[in-house]
């Protein structure tokens, strides 16, 4: 094992940084099919189809492969709101409740598309954060990225919300859509897609906006 951490590099090349992206989508896919425990870095790597030395070359185990999975699962989910919130606010200001009201709209929407992802897959993931305590940390340092962003960008408006504590209000909003939007992408519900995110906008609004 001590052998392998040595081995292990991060890719600078672009032949190894594609051969290591085939290997975490091949992880991927065997995930989500398979379940973790029962796929193995042999399996892994003749999906990706290399060698399975390739696959000790950027990862000690499997679980470094999870790893990366949940990383890029919460950057794509950070990026997707960011990039809305950037586009919305570039020419407009939430001075007025509807501003404001579009604003949440288009966050709550990125915020869905990014949760995009096999609901096999992402079972797994929940199933591995309740079993292993190190996959719960990194889930919960990946958390706290997207509340610091959800924070940031709160902060930005201050003067045009309405909640005093800016930290505990991001914290919230962050675990209310996380649920909501984990229900209807993975589990399922019995009222329509669009009639729960609209009510959870309007909700999210009525906390947040002074009319």
């Amino acid at each position: 094992m001590s052998e392998q951490r040595k081995k292990a590099r991060t890719p600078v090349q672009k032949r190894g940084i594609e051969t290591k992206h085939k290997i975490i989508e091949a992880a991927r896919v065997l995930f989500a099919e398979k379940g973790y425990y029962n796929t193995n870095a042999l399996e892994i790597a003749a999906r990706a189809g290399v060698a399975t030395g390739s696959f000790y070359g950027y990862f000690n185990n499997k679980k470094e492969v999870l790893k990366e999975l949940i990383r890029r699962f919460y950057a794509n989910a950070s990026e997707k709101v960011l990039n809305a919130y950037q586009a919305q606010v570039h020419d407009n200001t939430t001075d007025n409740y509807r501003d404001g009201k579009n604003l949440v709209h288009f966050m709550i929407q990125a915020f869905y598309n990014s949760h995009d992802i096999n609901p096999s897959l992402h079972r797994e993931f929940i199933a591995m954060m309740l079993l292993d305590k190190e996959i719960e940390e990194i889930n919960r340092e990946e958390e706290r990225k997207v509340i610091g962003s959800m924070t940031a960008m709160l902060n930005a408006y201050q003067a045009h919300v309405r909640i005093k504590d800016i930290e505990a209000a991001a914290e919230l909003l962050f675990r209310i859509s996380d649920e909501i939007i984990h229900r209807i992408r993975i589990i399922g519900t019995d009222i329509e897609n669009k009639r729960l995110l609209a009510e959870l906008e309007e909700m999210i609004c009525r906390y947040l906006l002074a009319e």
